[in-house]
């Protein structure tokens, strides 16, 4: 037989175990420890995990029906009165019985996650895990119970039992005798003597003295099947890494976030740079055909507008720059009037004389003063018409 370790747990706030090695574990005491302690000792051999009793819930259904798909929609539903929380917070695990009986374990997603991750974590490989009540030993017409400590263990039928506190022990075994008419013995295994309370019960008792209850609850692990293993569905071996991969997933969760967020801007900042450089190019190409009206194709508006410049150079000898100032100006002021269409535009005795159209009368008095604001200019209006919809007028710029 390979070697196994059978291991109990303690108290999962502290991470106290208590384990055996099997097949050795009629020759050897139980050693107790850390999981560190538990690591060491198991050296890589799978390790069968039993969980406090009062972790586990044991119950018995009657649900007639017949598939383990019909069984995983029933369930949820079988529960829901008998659970203290949602049972979308449970982990269960059912075995199902001849005469439409099923068996559920149940036991809380938070607990037990925190419980397989605390074993992961140190690299603990997990064959199987149990409720230590199914590892007391079982017989037909009998309860068997666990005296350790403070605490009580019982075992009432092959698939059922808990955990409770021993000062309620009494009272509890009286309720199962009045509710279980057929019970005729009760075993019980204690490191002490029986409580006095159980002794006056009318019933037969047989007591067993144990020097580690571990010892005795090998014997059942030994036997334990497949039936109500709680490393099933979610949890089962075969999909322990893809757990263990989701218990990642709020964080990877909260990364992707970020991701999509940052990604999201940096989009938004292109689309809006682009949008904001196709509205520049519109006005760079209504400002050059105001500007040279008579040129009709455009292919490059840079390399043509060089060319026209060029050409007005040489037009005017020396007077470029004087041109190029007053345009400057005129260009600056137009594109911040967007209700102003220029018409004609030319250059004569080193002035610009300029056709244009305007909303109204007081909008080209505006148009004016912003002309002469800060520039050195004078603006003079030499002709205002009005029209249907405009005003059509005409302006002479220039240097002061």
């Amino acid at each position: 037989m390979a070697e196994q370790i059978i291991a109990r747990l303690l108290n999962q706030e502290n991470a106290c175990v208590q384990w055996l090695l099997i097949p050795d574990a009629a020759s050897s005491e139980p050693e107790q420890g850390t999981l560190q302690d538990l690591a060491n000792s198991a050296k890589n051999r799978p390790v069968t995990l039993l969980l406090p009793a009062s972790a586990v819930l044991l119950l018995a259904l009657d649900l007639p029906v017949k598939t383990s798909s019909q069984i995983n929609k029933a369930l949820p539903f079988a529960l829901e009165e008998l659970l203290a929380d949602d049972v979308e917070t449970y982990h269960l695990a059912w075995h199902r019985h001849p005469k439409d009986k099923v068996y559920v374990a149940a036991i809380s997603h938070e607990k037990f996650q925190a419980c397989l991750l605390s074993f992961q974590e140190v690299g603990i490989e997990l064959a199987g895990v149990y409720p230590e009540t199914l590892c007391l030993p079982y017989q037909d017409q009998c309860c068997s119970i666990l005296i350790d400590g403070q605490n009580a263990i019982l075992r009432t039928g092959q698939w059922l039992g808990g955990g409770i506190d021993v000062d309620v022990l009494p009272v509890w075994v009286d309720k199962l005798l009045a509710e279980n008419p057929h019970l005729q013995t009760l075993q019980i295994w204690s490191a002490g003597a029986m409580a006095q309370s159980l002794s006056e019960l009318p019933i037969n008792k047989t007591q067993h003295e144990l020097d580690s209850p571990l010892q005795l609850l090998q014997l059942g692990a030994e036997q334990l099947g497949e039936e109500l293993n709680l490393l099933s569905g979610r949890y089962s071996r075969k999909s322990t890494a893809d757990w263990a991969w989701r218990t990642w997933m709020p964080a990877l969760a909260i990364f992707l976030l970020a991701v999509l967020i940052q990604t999201g801007v940096l989009l938004n900042s292109y689309w809006l740079q682009k949008s904001e450089l196709a509205a520049l190019e519109t006005q760079t190409l209504a400002l050059f055909k105001q500007s040279f009206p008579d040129v009709k194709r455009i292919v490059n508006i840079k390399v043509q507008a060089d060319q026209q410049l060029a050409e007005l150079k040489k037009l005017s000898p020396g007077s470029g720059s004087r041109f190029m100032r007053l345009l400057y100006h005129f260009g600056e002021v137009l594109s911040a009037n967007p209700d102003f269409q220029l018409w004609q535009l030319d250059f004569v005795n080193e002035m610009l004389q300029l056709q244009l159209t305007a909303p109204s009368i007081s909008q080209i008095e505006q148009f004016k003063l912003q002309l002469e604001s800060g520039n050195a200019l004078s603006v003079k209006i030499l002709s205002a018409e009005s029209g249907q919809n405009a005003v059509e007028v005409h302006l002479e710029i220039r240097e002061k």
